[in-house]
């Protein structure tokens, strides 16, 4: 059977959304609607582009292997599970090395209550989750707001406990694209979001 997945954007190496250098995919498409959302273009399931899972995997490949995994987020990638875990499968063959985080808005409990998310699950070490609650601060350095939680589901990924809790807060990268939420890469609060796109001059191409 053929999987197919809308992506977004993909960037590599990035320190600010999990422990190490990873790859992270942003997937498009999320039914949460999440007040003052950092991603309003990435709620859309018709933006992004249709990519079929083998060529995405055979595009990942090709990446150094010294990266230490893979993030994802969006976008809700739960919406998109079934594809995704496909991708993972693959990818847990070629790259056994590699972690997976993965963000969503919906909760564990939630998530463990669907057949296509629990297939999902299974190929991921970390889990951040929640929707982006705008009125409660973060207070861990890969929660956007206070209310998301880190699920460490695997052995690995509780081993990468104390590499995720050691993240500095507000961490970004500079990436590349067509917008500045596409260019500045991390879990940030309004303020230092609102900073670094002035002071990085982030305007829209």
């Amino acid at each position: 059977m053929m999987h197919r997945l809308k992506l977004h954007s993909l960037a590599y190496p990035v320190t600010a959304l999990g422990p190490g250098q990873r790859v992270v995919l942003w997937v498009t498409g999320c039914s949460l609607n999440c007040k003052h959302c950092i991603s309003p273009e990435l709620r859309d399931k018709n933006a992004g582009q249709w990519i079929e899972t083998q060529r995405l995997y055979q595009h990942l490949c090709k990446l150094p292997e010294d990266l230490d995994g893979i993030s994802l987020s969006g976008g809700e990638p739960f919406e998109q599970a079934l594809a995704l875990a496909k991708l993972l499968q693959l990818l847990q063959a070629a790259r056994p090395q590699w972690n997976v985080l993965v963000f969503s808005g919906y909760p564990l409990k939630h998530l463990k209550q669907q057949e296509n998310a629990r297939q999902l699950l299974a190929y991921v070490d970390i889990l951040v989750d929640g929707p982006y609650a705008y009125q409660q601060p973060g207070n861990h350095p890969l929660a956007a707001s206070g209310n998301q939680q880190l699920h460490y589901l695997t052995p690995r990924g509780l081993t990468l406990r104390a590499a995720c809790e050691k993240l500095p807060l507000n961490a970004a990268n500079l990436g590349v694209g067509n917008s500045p939420q596409q260019r500045l890469i991390g879990i940030l609060d309004p303020a230092t979001r609102a900073r670094l796109l002035r002071v990085w001059q982030l305007k829209p191409a």
